[in-house]
């Protein structure tokens, strides 16, 4: 059970470290005092960073079924 925990924290933390890396402007500081804005600025970045996430997982998805059209045996 802990390795789970453990395992399911670091993706969780490798998921905000990289959302993080991705915001722009402002150094990740939200400076509006309107929830409103606020929640939108968060939202947007979490619309970025999944929609890069899933990006990538097209782009690699491709390459593995070329790779296996190549002939190549691909180990999940």
């Amino acid at each position: 059970m802990r390795r789970r925990v453990t395992a399911a924290t670091n993706k969780v933390e490798a998921y905000n470290g990289f959302s993080e890396w991705l915001h722009f402007g402002n150094r990740v500081v939200i400076a509006d005092n309107d929830s409103i804005e606020r929640e939108k600025a968060m939202k947007s970045n979490s619309l970025l960073t999944n929609t890069v996430i899933f990006h990538n997982t097209l782009e690699l998805a491709d390459i593995v079924r070329e790779l296996q059209a190549q002939g190549f045996g691909v180990v999940a």
